[in-house]
Parts: structure tokens; C-alpha cells; sequence
């Protein structure tokens, strides 16, 4: 792989703190994005601290939403403790729910029912439609690695930040528009390793909207990176290495084979970057979840949304509303921490994420807390559109763990604000700079940040 960067400084940087290997692509839209949004809780819904729950954890985050009270014809009597996830018993929770079914199999795991369980686009192939008028279409930047590094940029400084992106090469017209390219630079030039080598084309989406639904079709498929050409880029060195779709959890245990390989039978590179993994969506179904089971306890962090680990698992989707979910997610994170391992020695994260309830996340050794998102209430028209936001949370947590001394608990309100500014537009947050100090979108993180201390210390 040939690589060349934006930065002409770049085969002089220093390792970065955070590296992906997801997609940075150009979304052709038939159509406009439309932001996907649940009715909104109201005020007495929110996120209460109790210090009786959780008093030997982090401080300064809640316990969990208190869903709104069933209807009066919900009879308790029905609901029982969770049984077992392949013969396991999840940890009860308060209150306990209903059995958990296997299922051999569940809809495409891109499909979202009809009903949305949170801030979340519903999804379908576009394969079989008609091709769009030319005239109507618009481009606009995605991925997970741009979102993800958006995330991180709010709080760390471009030379920090890397990740490789794939580009017709140079003496081929540019694929990349130059408004896109001047965003990206804006962000930062050492941040992109351009991969020009002949017969590399920029990865290419075509999507449309109707109604709640969002078609999606590849135009130019991402690319699988292997460990190989991961240590040959200024990738190598990475004390974070964030690693989302297109990415599988077998893909996954490939990766991890190669980098034993590699280290097994070359000197100097012994490079044990701190993994942490978003899966892909389609790949989150039964089939994978003995992958997952086997590379999770060599992840830093695990973070899937509820939608995919549900699916995962083989659990119905249920009604975020509920108690019930509430007790699933947290049964789900303290199985992969007591029952499989995330980490080394055990010494991992899972986040899960959860739309409009925020974020559950989990050691096994300081247990379970939530983080609400950031707008709450009132607040929740600011909401524009939600493409992106996980990819960002992870980016700014993983900057939250290097500015907090690996404070997992510190580092989710660094996601949470992180998140809030790519869901304010669609597209990425507007980057601007006042004598010398960042501004995006004409506010501060840091002002974010404070103010979420503030609301979850009350």
C-alpha cells in the first residue's frame, strides 16, 4: 500500500494517541437526510442520582432512566427473572424481566421494525431500485472513522489523530469534491493518510430517504485492512486503535491472529495497541456471537448500540420505555464482564449504546453506571439528525480515557458531549477558532462537559 498524507510534515509525527481503521466516504444522497426522533420524555423522566445503588463507582453519573409507568392493564405477574444466555445466568437486575428467547434467526440486522426503539435510522438495500436524477443528488462526508475522529478532535490536537483513507491517485481526476477535502483539512491534514496506490477509489454510498427508512447501497465497497499494511502505515504505533465497520467480529479474530503472527516472526514490532470495536451492522446476528465471545477479551473497549448486541444475542428488540430494557442492557454488560472477560485480565470496558436513554457502561470492577445524553427534555429539538453520533461518543471517550488518566466514568461525559455536537446538523459541526481558542458550533466542550458535571451532581 502506497501511502501519502495531506500533512507534509506526517512521516515525522510521533505515534498518535488514537488511530481508526473505519471508513471515511462520500455519501451521495437521492434525497435529504431526515433526523429520526421518539417522542420526547418528559422532564420528571430524567436521570436521578442514587448514591445507595452505586456508591463504589464513579462518581458524579446516575443510575438508570426511570422509564415511564405502565399502563394499569400491564400485569406484574407476567413479568419474571431473566433465565439463562447459553446456560448462563445473566445477574439479576431491579426489576427483573421476562425470559430472554434464543432465536436461530432475526430479521436482517440493518432493518429496523417500524416502531424505532431510539434516535436510529432504519435501514434497507437500495440494490434493486432505479438509478437517481444526477440533477438531485448531494454529497455529503461519512463514515465511522471521520465521525469517530470528529469525536476525538473536539479535545485532542490533529497530531494526535490518524487513520488511513483510501483515493483515486493523483494523476487520475479527484473523486474527493474540493469542499469536502477543505473540511477535512480544516480539521486537520495530519489526521489522513491518503492511500493513492494505483486502483484506489474513494469509498462511495448512495442513500435515500423515505419517510423513516433509509435506503443504502455500496458504490465502492470499503476495503479490509490487513495488520500488515496497518504496521507499514503511520497508523503503527497507536495507543488506541478504534476499529468499526466495515469490520465483522471474525474479521476481528483475523486481525488479532495476523498481529500474533507478525510479532511471532519479526523484531520491533511488538506494538499491543488498545483495541476498541464497533461492529458492523450486518454482521450483528447469532452467527457472530461466538466471534465476539472469543476476541472480547482482547478488547479495551467494546461498544456496540442495544439494536446490534440485541441481535447479537438473539434477543427480541424491546420497548425502550420499559424497565425491562433497562434490565437486559445491564444483564448483557455484566455477562460479557463476569461471565466472558472483556480485556486484559479482565480489565476491559462495554458500552452500550442506547439512543435518546444515553449510554450503559461497565467494569468489572467498579460495576454498572448510565450517562444520559446530552439534551434532555426541552433541549431534544435540538436534535437534527443522529448519523454518527456513536461513532463520535466512542471518539470522544477514547480522548475522555487519555485526559483522565483511563477514568472510564470521566470518559463517558467526554462521549456524551462529543456526541452532542455531531447530532446538532447534519454533516459534521462547524469548527471555527476566536484568538486562538476552538469554537464548534459557536460553543465549547468544555463548557459542555462542566455543565454535564454539573446537572449529574444535583
Amino acid at each position: 500500500m502506497n501511502h501519502s498524507q495531506a500533512g507534509p510534515s506526517s512521516p515525522r509525527l510521533a505515534p498518535p494517541t488514537f488511530a481508526s481503521i473505519g471508513t471515511v466516504l462520500i455519501d451521495a444522497f437521492d434525497s435529504p437526510p431526515r433526523p429520526i426522533l421518539d417522542t420526547v420524555p418528559s422532564p420528571d423522566q430524567s436521570f436521578k442520582t442514587s448514591s445507595a445503588r452505586h456508591d463504589t463507582q464513579g462518581a458524579g453519573l446516575p443510575t438508570p432512566p426511570t422509564p415511564p409507568t405502565p399502563e394499569k392493564n400491564e400485569s406484574s405477574a407476567n413479568i419474571t427473572q431473566a433465565t439463562s444466555i447459553n446456560s448462563t445466568q445473566l445477574p439479576r437486575a431491579n426489576p427483573p424481566i421476562r425470559p430472554l428467547r434464543a432465536q436461530n434467526y432475526l430479521a436482517t440486522p440493518i432493518t429496523s421494525p417500524a416502531t424505532s426503539s431510539g434516535p436510529s435510522t432504519p435501514q434497507l438495500s437500495l440494490d434493486d431500485s432505479s438509478e437517481p436524477n444526477l440533477d438531485e443528488i448531494y454529497e455529503m462526508l461519512g463514515g465511522g472513522a471521520l465521525y469517530a475522529l470528529v469525536g476525538a478532535r473536539l479535545w485532542l490536537p490533529p497530531s494526535q489523530l490518524r487513520t488511513l483513507v483510501d483515493r483515486a491517485p493523483e494523476s487520475e481526476n479527484s473523486e474527493l469534491p474540493s469542499d469536502a477535502e477543505d473540511k477535512l483539512k480544516a480539521l486537520g491534514e495530519d489526521i489522513w493518510v491518503w492511500n493513492r496506490a494505483e486502483g484506489s477509489k474513494m469509498i462511495r454510498a448512495r442513500i435515500r430517504y423515505e419517510g423513516d427508512v433509509r435506503f443504502f447501497q455500496p458504490i465502492v465497497q470499503a476495503r479490509h485492512r490487513t495488520m500488515a499494511q496497518i504496521y507499514q502505515s503511520p497508523l503503527f504505533g497507536a495507543e488506541y486503535l478504534h476499529i468499526s465497520p466495515p469490520y465483522s467480529p471474525e474479521n476481528v479474530f483475523n486481525l488479532l491472529e495476523e498481529m500474533k503472527t507478525i510479532e511471532e516472526n519479526a523484531e520491533n514490532q511488538n506494538w499491543k495497541p488498545k483495541i476498541v470495536f464497533e461492529p458492523t451492522p450486518p454482521s450483528c446476528h447469532p452467527g457472530q456471537r461466538e466471534w465476539l465471545e472469543k476476541i472480547v477479551p482482547n478488547i479495551e473497549v467494546l461498544s456496540p448500540n442495544h439494536e446490534e448486541i440485541f441481535s447479537i444475542l438473539g434477543i427480541p428488540l424491546i420497548d425502550m420505555s420499559s424497565m425491562e430494557f433497562i434490565s437486559t442492557v445491564e444483564g448483557i454488560i455484566k455477562y460479557f464482564l463476569d461471565e466472558i472477560g472483556i480485556g486484559k485480565d479482565g480489565q476491559g470496558v462495554m458500552i452500550v449504546r442506547c439512543g435518546k436513554l444515553g449510554a450503559c457502561i461497565g467494569t468489572k470492577q467498579k460495576g454498572l453506571r448510565w450517562c444520559p445524553a446530552y439534551f434532555q427534555g426541552k433541549d431534544q429539538v435540538k436534535v437534527k439528525d443522529v448519523t454518527g453520533a456513536g461513532n463520535s461518543f466512542l471518539g470522544g471517550f477514547v480522548a475522555g480515557l487519555s485526559l483522565a488518566n483511563g477514568d472510564p466514568y470521566e470518559a463517558v461525559l467526554h462521549g456524551t458531549v462529543s456526541a452532542s455536537f455531531v447530532v446538532q446538523q447534519f454533516g459534521l459541526p462547524i469548527l471555527s477558532s476566536i484568538e486562538g481558542v476552538e469554537r464548534w458550533n459557536d460553543d465549547s466542550p468544555q463548557s459542555r462537559l462542566e455543565e454535564l458535571r454539573k446537572r449529574l451532581s444535583q
